[in-house]
């Protein structure tokens, strides 16, 4: 490697901060640009993902990233696990990047201390808090959490050392990386662990690589299909669907079914009548005679002779059948000639994809953020706040994907947490339960189809400003535990009432903020957080944040500021004052 390649590197990453994270730090960016790159060449995952994974900064445990994967998923708070089964492949990546010309043995030094510490069944978590910050210890605690609920996992964890200016790597860092994989090894002995290290052109290769969205469907006979261009029925052999469903390490592809609109139901009477079908074959009956078959959809499919190549292939409907094709990988079935039925629609347009979303989904009751993203208010949304310059990710990763700035994606999940946050007032449950935007009763007061479309804005605004203030005032690992009662109190005290309406927000739609208001509510929240610390002795800030006691008495607390009547508060005329106030950080 020569000077030419850090010089290119230097380049692609300064047009990456320009064209997707213009308002990130230079070193934030980094990590971000390293991280994305690598994670995206095996897993799924979209901007809210890998950001919730950086915990760079004080506190940081040598840790710059670390992010938790089930089957090629992301885990985050609300994931659900049920739907993984046997045999899941949980995947741990830890990243470290640094602006340096070489590999270093301290920072491997400081995992060899640190990692035993942070991923330790029964760590004292109080006594961790005083070195570590609190995104890192949610995480880890996430990854113990999930690794001993699933049933049988395969575990891999892998170090990510990247040094955007190194030549090469030493033989003695090699024989240090070493060490910490046998460190790995005695703290899960089911573990493969595995320390890489990324250079300038190594950095400059995963990002130059495209990642694959075609895959090949093989089937066992020509497909049918109609005068309509792009549909086609075919049947594929049971043992070349299990592999188009298949992960590369033997997974089951979870990306694959991100628009199915249920999740895996488990050992239901339904469920148990096809594996008796697959476990029992009759040789006078073909498997998808008794089967309604699978749907995909994809925005480009082109035939050639017994197979389909299928661009962005989404199985939209079949997900039992597919589980229990899957499933049956444990027994012999390099024999087995059935097949299962296919259909496969060709959908350019976005509108004709939901459609058959929805109508192969009919029977099942909404809920998934996939379905829901078919509603006119979405649609609605998508157009309003695209005329603000921000881009509404209905569906997840499609503007991501595109490489829009990531300051400027909205995904669903984080328009849902800033009404809970602002107009329903219920932070704890934006910040612990994302997905409950899309429970019955709770949808429709979340996306009222009537409500005035700047309402949405404003929502996203505030909250978007509270996590801007608290980075700047505290740094990146504090954000998502105070980052939604801080905007709970901000639409409350902006709009002057205790219970805003959506007119009340929508109204802050094109206002400006003060840091000076906002720091005087972080205060009052952090007291309460430690009130509540002193009453139920729970020091962990994510666990305060996700704590309905927590809110009731923050919200108490704002209600008392809004009508001057704490001691820690100004006077009215005074504070109104400030709420006007024009900041270049908020």
């Amino acid at each position: 490697m020569g000077l030419n390649d850090v010089i290119l590197l230097e380049t692609m990453l300064e047009q990456d901060r320009r064209r997707s994270a213009p308002n990130m730090d230079p070193t934030q960016h980094h990590t971000f640009f390293v991280a994305k790159h690598y994670l995206r060449q095996n897993f799924s995952l979209g901007h809210d993902d890998l950001l919730s994974g950086i915990v760079d900064g004080e506190g940081d445990c040598g840790i710059d990233a670390i992010h938790l994967f089930a089957n090629s998923m992301c885990v985050r708070d609300d994931t659900p696990l049920g739907m993984l089964g046997r045999r899941t492949r949980l995947e741990l990546v830890i990243t470290q990047t640094k602006n340096t010309a070489g590999f270093t043995e301290p920072p491997i030094d400081k995992l060899l201390v640190s990692l035993p510490k942070l991923l330790t069944f029964g760590r004292d978590e109080a006594t961790l808090a005083q070195s570590a910050n609190p995104r890192l210890i949610e995480v880890t605690r996430r990854f113990l959490e999930t690794y001993r609920a699933l049933e049988l996992p395969e575990l891999q964890i892998n170090v990510v050392f990247a040094a955007l200016r190194a030549q090469e790597v030493h033989p003695g860092i090699q024989r240090k990386a070493k060490e910490l994989e046998h460190c790995l090894s005695q703290l899960f002995a089911a573990c493969e662990p595995q320390v890489r290290f990324l250079g300038a052109v190594e950095i400059s290769n995963l990002a130059r690589h495209a990642t694959s969205i075609t895959r090949k469907l093989i089937l066992a006979e020509n497909p049918i299909s109609t005068d309509m261009e792009g549909g086609y029925v075919a049947v594929v052999r049971l043992a070349d669907y299990e592999k188009f469903i298949t992960g590369r390490s033997g997974e089951l592809d979870s990306p694959l079914f991100e628009a199915n609109v249920r999740d895996y139901e488990g050992e239901t009477a339904v469920n148990q009548s096809i594996q008796d079908t697959l476990e029992q074959p009759d040789p006078a009956e073909d498997f998808w005679w008794l089967n309604n078959g699978v749907t995909i959809v994809a925005e480009k499919v082109q035939p050639a002779n017994k197979m389909l190549e299928l661009k962005s292939p989404q199985i939209v409907n079949g997900l039992q059948t597919s589980w229990e094709i899957y499933k049956r990988r444990s027994s012999n079935s390099s024999t087995d000639r059935r097949s299962v039925l296919v259909k496969v629609i060709e959908a350019q347009d976005n509108a004709a994809r939901e459609r058959i979303i929805r109508a192969t989904n009919s029977q099942t009751a909404f809920g998934p953020s996939t379905l829901r993203a078919t509603d006119q208010v979405q649609r609605h949304i998508e157009e309003y706040l695209g005329s603000k310059g921000l881009y509404y990710e209905r569906r997840r990763r499609y503007y991501f994907n595109q490489g829009m700035p990531v300051d400027k994606i909205v995904s669903i999940d984080q328009m849902g947490q800033a009404v809970l946050s602002i107009l329903v007032q219920t932070p704890h449950i934006a910040r612990s339960s994302p997905s409950k935007i899309f429970d019955p009763g709770i949808y429709e007061k979340v996306f009222a189809p009537d409500r005035e479309l700047p309402t949405y804005y404003a929502c996203v605004k505030i909250l978007r400003a509270a996590g801007d203030f608290l980075v700047v005032d505290g740094g990146i690992g504090i954000v998502e535990d105070f980052q939604y009662h801080l905007a709970m109190l901000l639409g409350m005290v902006l709009t002057g009432h205790e219970q805003p309406e959506p007119r009340d927000v929508a109204s802050l739609a094109e206002a400006d903020f003060s840091t000076g208001v906002a720091r005087e509510l972080l205060r009052l929240i952090q007291a309460e957080y430690e009130r509540a610390n002193r009453s139920k002795r729970v020091l962990l800030l994510d666990k305060l944040a996700k704590d309905a006691f927590v809110t009731e008495h923050v919200l108490q607390r704002g209600r008392e500021f809004l009508h001057g009547t704490t001691q820690t508060a100004a006077p009215t005329q005074r504070r109104a004052s400030r709420h006007r106030e024009r900041s270049k950080g908020f």
